[in-house]
């Protein structure tokens, strides 16, 4: 990971950040940026210093984009500032900063492949109720990572807490936060 990012040209990534910005100014709208903001500040600032795991922003700003969205701009969403743009700002900004020791410069392509896929199901099923949605993409991407753990590690250890806390975390936000999230989404 570090081999890869010191061979990364600093030009690519100079262009890559503008682009990502390109794609939030033409899709355009408050829910896009305000969930673009969310993204960066989760995967370019929180993940370096998470202390407790499951607490997270990144689920919450693609589930708001692939609910207000088509599905095209919501998987340009996930490519162009979930993975691209948190890639670029992460490697411009280095190691600096980094208390969490799980942290990661650059997203797997198995978690993008997986944010595509629940962008799909969002897409597919936007007409029934926010909470048992994201109840649905919760217990989906998980019970996924659990099935690449037990099928690529010899001695995967379930991290229970973490899985419970992110659950009951984006429930948390979609329960609470509902009438916030229903009107960012009719704006």
């Amino acid at each position: 990971m570090v081999i890869l990012a010191g061979s990364m040209n600093k030009s690519l990534i100079y262009f890559l950040i503008p682009v990502s910005f390109l794609f939030i100014y033409f899709a355009g709208g408050p829910v896009i940026i305000f969930a673009s903001l969310m993204v960066i500040f989760d995967k370019c600032f929180f993940s370096r210093i998470k202390i407790f795991h499951g607490i997270e922003f990144s689920t919450i700003a693609v589930f708001l984009v692939a609910l207000k969205y088509n599905l095209v701009i919501s998987i340009s969403f996930c490519i162009f500032i979930l993975f691209v743009l948190t890639t670029a700002i992460n490697i411009f900004l280095g190691d600096k900063l980094v208390i969490n020791k799980e942290f990661k410069l650059i997203r797997s392509v198995f978690g993008l492949s997986l944010t595509i896929l629940e962008v799909i199901i969002i897409n597919y099923f936007k007409h029934i109720d926010i909470f048992l949605l994201m109840l649905i993409i919760l217990i989906f991407g998980h019970s996924l990572y659990i099935l690449k753990g037990k099928l690529t590690q010899t001695n995967y250890v379930l991290d229970y807490v973490g899985v419970i806390t992110n659950i009951l975390f984006n429930l948390f936000l979609v329960y609470f936060f509902r009438s916030f999230w229903l009107l960012l989404l009719t704006g």
